[in-house]
């Protein structure tokens, strides 16, 4: 997958902060598609455990749909979340509170000039 370097920046970033310093302790269900919108892999961001895993969870605050591409795109930059959801190119279902943190945590929604 594209965007599997930007996870595992994600998780070493996971591995390095202080879990008692923590500002997100919710679960993330991430389904990526292809570019015709069929799922080719379910990954679990859980920042209660402090983790990042294949598969998928009953247990998440919030489930978010996203192309593999377009995710590469938010890790570098090329585009953000609410752009995303606004092209209807992204769903999010779920805690939306959830969701602002983890996008606050990690600055997924800020656009680079």
């Amino acid at each position: 997958m594209q965007s599997d370097e930007i996870i595992e920046k994600i998780r070493n970033k996971l591995k390095e902060s202080d879990p008692s310093k923590r500002t997100c302790m919710n679960i993330f269900q991430f389904n990526f598609t292809d570019a015709e919108g069929k799922l080719i892999k379910s990954m679990v961001f859980d920042f209660k455990e402090l983790n990042i895993y294949e598969g998928t969870t009953d247990n998440a605050d919030t489930k978010i749909k996203v192309s593999d591409e377009d995710f590469f795109k938010i890790g570098c930059k090329q585009t953000t979340f609410d752009q995303l959801l606004a092209e209807n190119k992204a769903q999010v279902e779920g805690d939306e509170e959830a969701f602002h943190q983890l996008l606050e945590k990690f600055r997924l929604n800020l656009k680079t000039e």
